[in-house]
């Protein structure tokens, strides 16, 4: 039998799941957005999937039977009719945090079956990965899904370093302390590590933070500091920097900036 031909079980079992997972998500949505008191499915559908069994490095590995081939062994799945109620207790959130990144930002470290295999086993979002690596738990999930633990904190070490898309002059709205009328907004990903103040600089020197979240900052620049490099250092070895011209919007210096006062920083959410 050509193994590259076959799958391990749990595999089938688990790609089954999950497309039933999605199917039940959908479900859910129509449920909710069309107020139906029960939504509708296909009732007490059996599938026999006829197939060769062999058991191959520690695994039960199945491939499908052809039509003409004999001895193979018959997996009898039942499909039947859930209500509105059980739908809704038992569907995952389609998203649980609408800024956090999909495992497709680990493309560059995981492959898709590996994406997928972490997908099986409830891990869909780059957030998700990162907070079962801060309770412990990135060796389990190596384990029952045969990834390298290291390769796991290899990525996802890559996928938390900070990234500006762009940088932009704003008002300062009333609620936002500070003494200046026009202030600096950045926007991108990962600017704020949990638990840490980050640290941002333009031309070398800091630059007062009036606010920060993971894809957000509100800066109080001084009137030269509205050119140069901007730097943010999320935490250790989680820097980035870029190079702006906004200088056209710089306030001219007071005579108040000189007395020193730096507003507090707030910092919202967590990546």
């Amino acid at each position: 039998m050509n193994v590259q031909a076959t799958l391990p079980l749990e595999n089938f079992i688990q790609a089954v799941q999950s497309q039933l997972d999605k199917a039940q998500s959908a479900m859910a949505v129509k449920a909710r957005n069309l107020n139906l008191p029960m939504t509708f499915a296909i009732k007490d559908i059996n599938l026999d999937l006829r197939a060769h069994v062999e058991f191959s490095a520690g695994e039960i590995r199945i491939r499908p039977a052809g039509a003409n081939e004999g001895e193979a062994s018959v997996f009898h799945i039942v499909f039947t009719a859930i209500t509105r109620p059980m739908i809704e207790e038992n569907a995952a959130a389609l998203s649980a945090d609408p800024e956090d990144q999909p495992l497709d930002m680990l493309e560059q470290d995981l492959t898709e079956e590996e994406r997928r295999k972490l997908e099986w086993v409830g891990v869909r979002t780059v957030g998700k990965l990162r907070e079962l690596d801060r309770t412990g738990s990135s060796q389990e999930i190596g384990r029952v899904t045969n990834l390298p633990v290291d390769r796991l904190r290899k990525a996802l070490r890559r996928a938390t370093v900070p990234l500006v898309e762009d940088v932009t002059p704003v008002d300062r709205e009333h609620d936002t302390p500070g003494r200046l009328r026009r202030i600096m907004k950045v926007r991108g990903r990962n600017l704020t590590e949990e638990g840490r103040t980050p640290r941002v600089t333009i031309a070398g020197r800091p630059a007062p933070i009036l606010k920060a979240t993971p894809g957000e900052m509100l800066l109080a620049p001084e009137p030269d500091q509205w050119a140069g490099e901007l730097r943010i250092e999320a935490g250790p070895d989680l820097a980035t920097a870029m190079s702006f011209d906004l200088s056209a919007f710089a306030e001219p210096a007071s005579p108040s900036a000189s007395n020193g006062a730096v507003p507090e920083m707030t910092t919202e959410g967590t990546p």
